[in-house]
């Protein structure tokens, strides 16, 4: 029963993370159409439309980390993927251990990176991916401490029947 819970929270969580990272949609349609309007026009003048190089806007940020918009990219980009680390293992028993859940949160982050590039919505970024995979790395040591927790409880809860 928990199982069916958790695809639940999962499809939510990921509908919500389409809508707020790759699609960005905030209720204005012109806002959207003018974001898709300003990359092709970036990208038809010669801009690339890819990071491919591991570390590049990171070091960036770690450089001007005391400027706003360089703390807030990288908690922007660490904050909203915790809880893909949580949710696919708790949604899924058959990705209950790291390396199977962190090939699937890389597949996930990878196809959001893509639609972003395909759809004219973002960028790809390989900085992004990293980081995305940190948070992922997080969320799933947070759901081996709830799991673990849960466990304790239970046979607590068992002992006191």
């Amino acid at each position: 029963m928990y199982k069916n819970i958790w695809k639940g929270i999962f499809i939510i969580y990921i509908l919500l993370v389409l809508n707020f990272i790759v699609i960005k949609f905030n209720g204005n349609i012109q806002h959207l159409i003018n974001t898709i309007q300003s990359n092709m026009e970036s990208r038809a003048q010669g801009e690339s439309g890819a990071n491919l190089v591991p570390f590049r806007t990171i070091k960036a940020y770690i450089n001007d980390i005391g400027l706003g918009v360089a703390f807030i990219n990288i908690i922007g980009n660490i904050i909203p993927f915790i809880p893909m680390g949580f949710l696919i293992p708790a949604a899924f028993p058959s990705q209950r251990n790291i390396i199977k859940t962190m090939i699937f949160s890389f597949l996930l982050i990878l196809s959001i990176e893509i639609i972003q590039l395909l759809s004219f919505l973002g960028y790809f970024d390989m900085d992004d991916i990293i980081l995305n995979l940190l948070s992922c790395f997080i969320g799933f040591m947070l759901f081996i401490v709830y799991k673990n927790a849960f466990k304790i409880v239970s046979k607590k809860e068992m002992n006191l029947l």
